[in-house]
């Protein structure tokens, strides 16, 4: 099943675009007009992607890696969600978390987003835990389950 995806360029940048037929994510690339940035380990930087895009309700365009531009450069991704309401520019978030210097020059293939359904849950809040585990409970998952309230590295090792 293909989901519509429409794009425009805003500024002069390459088309996104997928590696192969079947890859999972769009490759977005550093527009023509980005002014060379060098990114200092630790320091993150913000790119324009020089595109705007248009996808139905119920799906968010999701910032992942690229996997080459992560291993080689150490270069990874923050600020993942875009919402299918925004109108804006998209922009790519990064930070070195390597020990050297990264220069990011225009026309490099920096980042992956990926077309991703959402389901539109509404937050409800109850008033107690006791009714939030009754509701719990009404979803048809039991009791207590196996986790509890176990936190980071309650199901075993890193």
């Amino acid at each position: 099943m293909s989901i519509d995806f429409f794009f425009t360029k805003v500024r002069p940048v390459k088309s996104p675009t997928r590696g192969t037929a079947e890859s999972a994510g769009i490759d977005f690339f550093v527009p023509d007009d980005f002014e060379p940035v060098e990114v200092l380990p630790g320091n993150a930087t913000l790119i324009p992607s020089g595109i705007k895009c248009a996808y139905p309700p119920g799906y968010a365009l999701i910032l992942f890696n690229k996997s080459g531009i992560a291993t080689k450069y150490k270069l990874t991704s923050l600020a993942c969600v875009c919402d299918s309401d925004y109108q804006g520019e998209i922009h790519i978030s990064l930070i070195n978390a390597g020990l050297d210097a990264v220069s990011i020059t225009p026309g490099m293939k920096i980042a992956q987003f990926i077309l991703v359904p959402v389901d539109l849950a509404i937050p409800r809040e109850v008033e107690t835990e006791e009714v939030l585990w009754n509701s719990w409970e009404s979803m048809g998952r039991g009791g207590s389950s196996e986790r509890g309230e176990g936190g980071f590295g309650s199901t075993g090792e890193f």
